[in-house]
């Protein structure tokens, strides 16, 4: 705290620089458009990987620069940047400052979450915004969760319960997440919500089902061909969940609904995929299962099911609210997507129609990897942020129809 305390007598000098810093880069740089270097974080979320190696391939300049990474299921070569290894022996506190400064001189689009970038979580979090317009540079945010998610303002009630049983601390940081959410709401040039963007924002400028995204040459269709009908005597079907979120997934329900199957003389088995490095969890989902439950209280899917459907599995969420689903296939793409729906009422319904029908089980998991490949693979994503360019460089007037049915302009291809 001292250090802390010591740090802040610094700060008036560090705005100082950054002020000045901002506006040598605004009269100096060449704002070449087709020469664009680009940047994902801070936070350490696994899709700015994959959302930045798909600009990678596409030829464009792109990294990652994260502020740490989770061990338990990342590796450290999966980051571009690693904050904790910049900057030498310095504070960790005082590397945030650097780092947002230093990017000012070295990216010209910042992808970054409701939380900010390096600075966001301290005491002059709110000038991000005005230096980085002042700097010339462009934001675009894509919340994950915990950095937007208000409780208060979702619809819900059955998601606010699921939120509180997995994140209860987060309860009590209401005004916190509400004020960045408006913040950013207010002063980034493009946000792009998914699922979360009709619960509470009031903005979104891209409708879809979820910006998420897969390398698909990594996660192949699985070679497993159970024909099982979950007899006694026949081969387990296997089924997978994720359960990084109880409460929020209702894991509960589901541990419950397959031990009622079991009573019932169904020779299945539930593995509960957890603190597996991601190579293991894509090993597992390839070679040993035949059905993914992904989540049964929040509505949509996230990169779970997306990295079951890209195995070929079968996969059951939850698409049961219409408030949340109706838009999302009435002007985008939800509409050819192939998940079960299920809630904690109908997933052992839902469970007993796929593990007596292994026909159905095959179809549906072709039917899952095509839409992963069409819509969540690297490619896909380089179809989405090459418009979000275009739109935010004036060569693009709008893209709330990039994904529309009817309306949409490049719906014939999204490589």
């Amino acid at each position: 705290w001292v250090l802390k305390g010591l740090s802040s007598i610094f700060l008036l000098p560090y705005l100082i620089i950054v002020l000045l810093s901002a506006v040598c880069i605004r009269i100096f740089s060449k704002n070449d458009s087709d020469n664009l270097k680009m940047v994902w974080g801070s936070s350490p979320i696994l899709n700015n990987k994959y959302w930045s190696l798909s600009m990678k391939q596409g030829g464009f300049h792109s990294e990652t620069f994260v502020k740490n990474y989770l061990g338990q299921i990342n590796k450290k070569e999966d980051w571009d940047n690693i904050l904790t290894d910049k900057y030498t022996v310095l504070p960790l506190y005082i590397k945030r400052y650097i780092a947002f400064w230093h990017c000012l001189f070295r990216y010209d689009v910042f992808f970054i979450s409701f939380d900010g970038f390096f600075i966001g979580q301290t005491i002059i979090w709110r000038i991000q915004a005005p230096i980085l317009k002042l700097a010339g540079k462009k934001v675009v945010v894509l919340p994950f969760g915990s950095d937007s998610y208000v409780y208060r303002n979702i619809r819900s009630t059955a998601l606010i319960h699921g939120l509180m049983m997995s994140y209860p601390v987060a309860s009590r940081k209401q005004e916190k997440v509400e004020n960045q959410v408006k913040y950013w709401t207010k002063n980034a040039d493009l946000v792009i919500p998914s699922f979360m963007g009709m619960d509470g924002f009031g903005r979104w400028d891209v409708l879809t089902p979820s910006t998420l995204v897969i390398d698909t040459d990594q996660w192949l269709p699985t070679a497993r061909k159970n024909l099982s009908k979950g007899n006694s005597g026949s081969e387990p079907v296997i089924i997978a969940h994720t359960p990084n979120h109880r409460g929020f997934k209702g894991t509960e329900f589901i541990v419950h609904a397959v031990e009622e199957l079991q009573s019932e003389g169904y020779n299945i088995e539930l593995r509960l995929i957890e603190n597996m490095q991601n190579d293991e969890v894509r090993r597992v989902l390839q070679t040993e299962v035949d059905i993914l439950i992904e989540q049964l209280i929040a509505t949509g899917y996230a990169l779970s099911g997306i990295e079951g459907m890209a195995c070929g599995l079968p996969v059951i969420s939850n698409l049961e609210d219409e408030s949340y689903t109706l838009p999302l296939k009435r002007w985008s793409f939800l509409g050819e997507c192939s998940i079960v729906s299920a809630t904690p009422e109908t997933v052992k319904d839902k469970l007993r129609m796929l593990i007596t029908d292994p026909e159905l089980r095959l179809e549906l998991g072709r039917k899952s990897r095509d839409y992963v490949t069409k819509y969540h693979s690297l490619e896909a994503s380089r179809f989405l942020f090459k418009n979000v360019l275009d739109y935010l460089y004036g060569r693009k007037k709008q893209l709330i129809n990039l994904y529309h049915p009817l309306l949409s302009q490049d719906k014939s291809s999204n490589t």
